[in-house]
């Protein structure tokens, strides 16, 4: 799905454009998911910022009017977490919040745990 309102070529353009606040509350949830994915790579794909664990799409990251996303690119996953999480609101295989309540380190390490396993099992 291409989404449309902040065209970039590289991450850090795509936090530049869109708001503010938002731009703020990504790059912590972006900072922490670098913390605790070894290698990871930071690209644009379907123009939203996205994370890459051994080649393959881990997460994204991205904005709404009235929320920032995490997309969890895992419908099992995000089945997993419904109701383990204290924090955000899961709407399918994405995670919303508000931009002044970034995700934790915690959620994060948890969700990042949990696709890197994924990857890796489809990788074995």
């Amino acid at each position: 799905m291409v989404r449309e309102g902040y065209p970039a070529t590289t991450v850090e353009e795509y936090l530049d454009a869109v708001p503010p606040a938002q731009g703020a509350a990504l790059r912590v949830v972006r900072d922490r998911l670098l913390e605790v994915v070894p290698g990871a790579e930071q690209v644009i794909s379907y123009q939203v910022p996205t994370i890459r664990y051994r080649g393959k799409g881990l997460v994204a990251l991205s904005v709404a009017r009235a929320h920032c996303s995490l997309h969890l690119m895992s419908p099992p996953l995000a089945r997993s977490l419904d109701g383990l999480l204290s924090e955000g609101t899961l709407s399918g295989a994405t995670l919303q919040f508000d931009a002044g309540s970034p995700l934790s380190a915690e959620t994060v390490r948890l969700i990042a745990e949990r696709r890197m396993a994924e990857v890796d099992a489809r990788l074995a």
